[in-house]
């Protein structure tokens, strides 16, 4: 594995299983706080309305039950959907038992246009070796502003991990998403990765 493929490796297994390293966004302040987002509000979440808590911190029993209590008051909501979707992989991960109704809310979330729910979706189709599926979700992700979202989708496009998948690399547009991350990036290692993905895509540029 190249130092490359090492440090995103690193970067998102930070970002899905603990927090990813974003400079915390705003916090929507519009709509009030729920129990389920005092439980499994991830702090990397745009759309967020609480502090959010890192994966170690999140009791998975306790998070599920606010969530499932909020989504039966309020079926559509697509930040609670994303939130009971996390808490069900979580609690599935630690337990060895199945996610797949995490899935459906992830899904369900992202489909609505749930921002860090199409970039997890992405990854967890991913992980599934579903990477044909995976690619859309993670470029609107990307398109949508998320940090993380942007440099994987980089990542994977360069890679060839969607060469099979009818991706058409568009130069232009992965240029823009890294140059926008190089506002959100920080600390050693996220600007390390940057300049390794602005490296690779120049080098498939070059004549």
């Amino acid at each position: 594995m190249d130092s490359r493929c090492r440090l995103l490796h690193v970067f998102l297994a930070a970002g899905f299983l603990a927090v990813i390293g974003v400079g915390l966004p705003a916090v929507a302040t519009a709509q009030a706080i729920t129990a389920c987002d005092w439980e499994v509000g991830h702090p990397s979440d745009p759309d967020r309305v609480g502090p959010g808590v890192s994966s170690s911190k999140v009791d998975t029993e306790r998070a599920m039950a606010a969530c499932r209590g909020d989504l039966a008051t309020d079926p559509n909501n697509p930040r609670l959907q994303y939130q009971l979707g996390r808490a069900i992989v979580y609690h599935a991960d630690r337990h060895g038992t199945s996610y797949e109704e995490g899935m459906v809310y992830l899904a369900q979330s992202a489909t609505a246009g749930h921002t860090q729910a199409m970039f997890v979706y992405g990854l967890m189709l991913s992980r599934e070796s579903r990477a044909c599926e995976a690619a859309p979700w993670m470029r609107r992700a990307a398109a949508a502003g998320l940090k993380s979202a942007r440099l994987a989708y980089v990542d994977n496009a360069v890679g060839g991990r969607w060469s099979d998948c009818g991706v058409v690399l568009d130069m232009d547009l992965m240029a823009g998403f890294l140059d926008a991350a190089a506002d959100q990036v920080s600390g050693y290692y996220e600007n390390m990765l940057l300049g390794a993905l602005r490296r690779e895509l120049a080098g498939l540029t070059s004549p």
